[in-house]
């Protein structure tokens, strides 16, 4: 590496479609009843989780919608740990370290899919 310019590993979704297929709740809630709050042209993983932590914190919820938004406090959060590791890891070049966050990270949100209330 450079003393000015850093190389760093990246990971990122090979496919938006499996995404929408793996958790169409979270999906739906993230991308097609919110818009992002920063520039989307990929809709992966990492971003599912960015959008969902911005809806946890910023997010505004009615009686209707509080059950959605208690499943997001409850779960996310754990998502985002997961995605920091993850950065985290890349950015050390560690490997091993960046799989075992991956699964984290997918695992959250699997976990998250599964709570949403059928409404959402």
């Amino acid at each position: 590496m450079g003393r000015t310019l850093a190389i760093r590993v990246q990971a990122s979704t090979s496919s938006e479609d499996e995404v929408r297929r793996r958790w169409p709740r979270l999906w739906n809630l993230a991308f097609e009843e919110h818009q992002p709050a920063f520039p989307c042209p990929m809709r992966g993983v990492l971003e599912l989780v960015q959008a969902l932590d911005d809806l946890r914190q910023f997010g505004r919820w009615d009686a209707r919608t509080g059950e959605v938004a208690a499943v997001l406090q409850k779960g996310v959060p754990t998502a985002v740990a997961a995605r920091r590791q993850l950065e985290d890891a890349l950015s050390r070049w560690d490997v091993y370290a960046a799989l075992a966050a991956t699964d984290a990270v997918e695992d959250a949100l699997d976990l998250v899919e599964r709570q949403m209330p059928r409404m959402a």
